[in-house]
């Protein structure tokens, strides 16, 4: 049986490609640059609660080494950046870059495994 997408879902899917939008980013977030994002993050430490009520601290050193320490558990490796990703290389995830957008002094974040979209603001 082949399966077919509604009209409305391909729009929006379209929509949303065209713009260059992730689902769950405010419409006026531009796509920051790779030197941008860099910039803001490197040796900073961040804090973001997701949906489920998990905090968790998010370090990003000049060094290009990372630590995301949550109560069960942290998550380690290297970091570095791309046009509108921030990326990393860990022995949990491997290599894998998430989403990213700059508005005001917070890093929105996007998960990938539930595409939910965590503000992390700067300690």
């Amino acid at each position: 049986m082949k399966k077919t997408f509604s009209t409305p879902f391909v729009l929006l899917a379209t929509s949303m490609a065209a713009m260059g939008q992730a689902p769950g980013f405010p419409a006026d977030t531009p796509i920051p640059k790779s030197a941008e994002i860099t910039e803001f993050v490197k040796d900073k430490t961040f804090t973001g609660t997701r949906s489920d009520g998990i905090t968790g601290k998010f370090n990003y050193r000049s060094d290009g080494k990372f630590e995301v320490i949550y109560p069960q558990f942290k998550e380690f490796g290297t970091w570095r950046t791309e046009d509108g990703n921030l990326c990393v290389d860990d022995p949990v995830n491997g290599k894998v870059c998430n989403q990213v957008r700059i508005l005001g002094g917070n890093l929105l974040y996007r998960r990938n495994k539930n595409g939910e979209v965590v503000t992390l603001k700067s300690d």
